[in-house]
């Protein structure tokens, strides 16, 4: 019995190797899948000579390169959690091997912090993602820290001439990899600690003395770059984020683990009962990880809805938009494009859960550029769409998803010979030649587009051709700020974000153009709830310039008396009212922080 609870260690080495990949790639591919998807949607990388020998010129630019590569082909999310979970592992593994000459419990669970710590600072991208970031930058960190523990690995080698080519190696890389060269140095200098003081002192002072000086090199003379930029390449970002506090912290636990491994005493085999304590400990480290990851609901809502956008599947984010507890305007705007494409009547919003909150985030990102040329693509504002997109494609970085839709707007402009362009580029990039094959057919033909896919005869419907605007701040504002009513669905438009936005003073000025829009037709439900709640706070006028259902302004005039009479528990006793405007005017929240309307209280 005994002999059967005891494990060999370097079966247990084995074992934990499996076990922190399957844990890695479960949490990946349970929580991360959208986040993935999006990290190839936020990059780009084009198997042309011109596109590598831009990349190339960059600090780390091999390092990019390479990363960019691996990252086109998060197309598909699986493959991106098992690139993740591989790496990983890994750089677990090695730091088994590599700093101890025995593989004990307590040095398995020590080994497993610095990957987890980069599994952490991965999953902290978050909305930096959508500004100045490329998606590769990930992959840039997971595989420079994975050659940074290999070369300190062959740092550890007795013997000196494999020892000083090991270190020249690790040296020259800079130019190749970056930040990790000195890393490296680092991670090998902690493993030296007491065992080798000379050669510890050595590795890092010379990897500290070619950070820097290298450093001087590229960002002086090689490339050119800004002096922060090329210290921490390819990692560094033009404002502080999580993302890249998290990657000092694990690259920090990276060089702090060779000097703790050898720390830990030797053991020749364990029992199930030593083995207890490690193994809780273990799976408590790993919880700690799933918890510091980026958990915002609504950061991963807009990733989802952004990938069934790509996909096409509309139904799909109307039902995602509306299971938010907390939806932000960006949510709202994907939401919006999907009832559009779906042909459902705007007027549906206040169906929609719209308890705005804020999403707090230590970037500098603002809220509409995540939606901004979606939303001008989905209301048919082709040219407005592909001057964002093209301006944000300067801006914040080169990417999939807007040259995607640069191409898309493209077509629907009816204009083939840019069209060409946008599809040559994409066909240079392996994972999206038979989407560009596939949409080469309506290069030159836009009503077979129309026919083939309803959603764009939706969008196409939107607006008329010589509606052009300019500017917009929210979802709402979108559409509510626009000056020129010139065709009755802009009209419409504009008086549902008024509604939406409470502000029932520009509904009751602009009544006169709704008369002109539902002249011999009943106007939708909302609009006549919200004619009554004028006429109750005494301005007729809306009530007398359209047409009200009788027994409609009668239940609003009975809903107002028993809101006022239930006071404080209204929103519960008039919870069967949900879905109605009345209820959404007194029980729902707008954000007033970002609306530029008038007095939502009036």
């Amino acid at each position: 019995m005994k002999e059967a609870l005891t494990f060999k260690l370097k079966n247990l080495e084995y074992a934990s190797v499996a076990l922190f990949f399957i844990v890695t790639f479960v949490l990946s591919i349970a929580c991360e899948q959208d986040f993935l998807y999006a990290l190839h949607d936020y990059s780009l990388y084009l198997d042309s000579d011109p596109f590598r020998t831009i990349i190339l010129s960059y600090g780390a630019g091999c390092l990019s390169l390479v990363s960019r590569f691996i990252t086109q082909f998060f197309i598909s999310p699986v493959f991106g959690a098992f690139a993740v979970s591989a790496t990983l592992t890994s750089i677990f593994a090695i730091l088994l091997r590599a700093f101890a000459k025995q593989t004990n419990a307590k040095k398995i669970v020590f080994a497993a912090i610095p990957p987890l710590a980069l599994l952490v600072a991965v999953c902290n991208l978050e909305y930096l993602l959508f500004d100045k970031v490329d998606g590769s930058i990930v992959m840039s960190l997971l595989l420079g820290s994975l050659i940074a523990v290999l070369l300190s690995w062959w740092m550890q080698v007795e013997n000196k001439i494999s020892l000083y080519l090991s270190m020249v190696v690790a040296e020259f890389s800079y130019f190749a990899i970056g930040v990790f060269s000195p890393l490296s140095m680092l991670i090998g200098a902690a493993a030296n600690i007491k065992k080798d003081n000379k050669k510890a002192m050595m590795l890092a002072g010379i990897g500290l003395a070619s950070w820097f000086g290298f450093n001087y090199l590229t960002a002086n003379l090689l490339n050119y770059e800004v002096y922060s930029l090329a210290l921490f390449a390819p990692l560094y970002v033009s404002h502080s984020s999580t993302f890249f506090a998290y990657s000092l912290i694990a690259m920090a636990l990276l060089v702090v683990y060779p000097f703790v491994a050898n720390k830990c005493g030797e053991e020749t085999e364990l029992s199930a009962k030593k083995l207890a304590i490690p193994a809780i400990a273990f799976g408590l480290v790993i919880v700690v990880a799933k918890l510091c990851c980026y958990n915002d609901e609504s950061f991963h809502k807009i990733l989802r809805l952004q990938r069934l956008e790509n996909d096409e599947k509309w139904s799909e984010m109307v039902t995602e938009a509306r299971n938010t507890t907390h939806p932000t305007f960006d949510i709202y705007a994907y939401y919006l494009e999907a009832l559009i494409a779906n042909g459902e009547k705007v007027d549906q919003m206040f169906n929609f859960p719209v308890d705005w909150e804020s999403y707090n985030t230590g970037n500098f990102c603002m809220p509409h550029m995540i939606h901004y040329e979606d939303f001008a693509f989905a209301t048919g504002n082709y040219c407005m769409s592909l001057f964002h997109a093209m301006e944000y494609y300067q801006l914040t970085g080169e990417n999939f998803r807007r040259l995607k839709r640069m191409m898309r707007c493209a077509v629907m402009m009816e204009e083939p010979e840019l069209t060409e362009r946008y599809l040559k580029i994409l066909e240079t990039s392996s994972v999206y030649s038979d989407y560009a094959k596939e949409w080469r057919k309506y290069a030159n033909d836009k009503q077979q587009l129309l026919k083939d896919r309803e959603a764009y005869k939706n969008f196409d419907s939107y607006f008329e051709p010589k509606d052009d605007w300019f500017h917009a701040y929210s979802a709402a504002d979108f559409i509510a700020e626009r000056a020129n009513i010139s065709n009755p669905k802009i009209a419409e438009a504009r008086i549902l974000a008024e509604l939406y936005a409470k502000d029932l003073e520009a509904f009751a000025r602009d009544i006169p153009v709704a008369a002109q829009i539902y002249k011999g037709h009943v106007p939708p439900k909302c609009i006549q709830e919200a004619a009554c709640l004028c006429a109750i706070m005494g301005n007729t006028k809306p009530v007398q310039s359209i047409t009200v259902d009788r027994k409609l302004a009668m239940d609003a005039q009975k809903f107002v008396k028993e809101c006022k009479k239930a006071g404080k528990n209204g929103k519960e006793k008039l919870s069967g009212h949900q879905g109605s405007y009345l209820y959404y005017y007194f029980y729902k929240n707008v954000d007033t922080k970002n609306y530029k309307g008038g007095d939502l209280k009036k």
